[in-house]
């Protein structure tokens, strides 16, 4: 009962949230650079995607109020989405993912301000535009993927953080920010990486949390899913990584279950692996035991 009152109580103040992190997308401050980066990486993905993708993506690209031509502005954007009762709002950055979580269930899609560099065209570790608009958009013109994601996001909003929780996101965090960065430092880059691997280990030695479960989930589906006889992607990692799109096929497929939630990830370098659903019908149904693990 307690999950579920904490629920209602994000429901209740999804508003407040938006509020609290929603930020001003400056459309105008973006460079000629910018918009050159954004042509050249949605021109390489279109490319790339070609006879992959769970939806047509150049068709949902479009449809979801996007452009190769220049990076997308908030406002064509809901416009497009106002189609499907969805939403965008744009972010700086990460996000909690309690806080993440409740905005998806709502129905509404934080979308970072910043681009990725030149440098980092094939894979970036933390949330930019061209990740999460040419990644997550396209896919919310697909009616049975808009309802698993706003589901997973009811899920996951009604659970618990723990203190260990949150002590591995933050450190993955600031990982994934400071390798994006453009003075990267080596040495404190590997102290960080080694408190990362101490606090996974800890993570490893104590059974895993709810929270723990449902990002694991979530990783495996919302951000690098496949699903079908073929394979198809629609998962917003790979929509957004040309460089990932080549080798995909390379790496093993294994068959979506409950148990891809005790599989880790990592979050700065390609997937080692891939879970694929049968179907939409059997995603759903793959959700539905996560959501009677989570209720227990």
């Amino acid at each position: 009962m307690t999950e579920v009152a904490d629920f209602k109580s994000k429901i209740s103040s999804v508003e407040s949230l938006v509020s609290s992190y929603s930020i001003n997308q400056e459309y105008q401050s973006y460079t000629a650079q910018n918009h050159g980066t954004w042509q050249h990486a949605t021109k390489e993905l279109e490319q790339a995607l070609v006879g992959h993708t769970a939806v047509d993506y150049q068709a949902a690209f479009k449809e979801t109020g996007m452009s190769v031509d220049h990076v997308p502005s908030l406002e064509n954007i809901n416009k497009a989405l106002a189609r499907f009762g969805w939403q965008a709002i744009v972010v700086e950055g990460f996000i909690p993912p309690d806080v993440f979580m409740t905005l998806q269930a709502n129905k509404v899609l934080p979308i970072t301000r910043s681009i990725r560099s030149e440098s980092q065209l094939g894979y970036t570790p933390v949330p930019d535009i061209l990740h999460e608009a040419a990644g997550h958009l396209p896919m919310l013109y697909h009616e049975e993927y808009r309802r698993f994601l706003q589901r997973l996001g009811e899920i996951g909003a009604s659970v618990q953080l723990t203190e260990l929780d949150m002590k591995l996101y933050e450190k993955q965090k600031a990982l994934a920010e400071h390798e994006a960065s453009d003075q990267v430092c080596p040495e404190q880059l590997e102290n960080m990486r080694v408190e990362i691997r101490a606090a996974v280990a800890l993570a490893n030695s104590r059974p895993t949390s709810t929270a723990r479960r449902v990002a694991r989930f979530h990783w495996w589906t919302v951000e690098y899913g496949l699903i079908g006889p073929e394979h198809l992607i629609y998962g917003a990692g790979l929509l957004s990584s040309a460089e990932e799109v080549k080798r995909f096929r390379d790496a093993p497929h294994i068959r979506l279950s409950v148990d891809c939630c005790e599989q880790s990830f990592d979050i700065d370098d390609v997937q080692p692996l891939y879970y694929v659903a049968d179907s939409w019908q059997h995603l759903h149904e793959v959700l539905d035991a996560l959501s009677a693990e989570v209720i227990n």
